[in-house]
């Protein structure tokens, strides 16, 4: 299953929160569910700061890396 997939699925409410954050195994893992559900959901969905909250050290290297950390 694609990220695109994934976060589909979840929307759909075939896949649970668990099983979503199962799938996150890495920083690039991260980045592309994060944004598929900035993609398919908005940004402004709470589903972006839950996952920021759930992994904290993958979002930090995340926003750095986009800039997105600057003040």
């Amino acid at each position: 299953m694609t990220f695109k997939e994934l976060v589909a699925s979840f929307n759909q409410k075939e896949t649970t929160w668990e099983d979503l954050c199962l799938e996150i195994r890495c920083e690039s893992c991260f980045a592309s569910v994060f944004d598929e559900i900035n993609e398919q959901m908005g940004s402004a969905s709470d589903l972006l700061a839950q996952l920021a909250d759930e992994f904290p050290n993958h979002y930090k290297s995340y926003a750095k890396e986009r800039g997105l950390d600057q003040p």
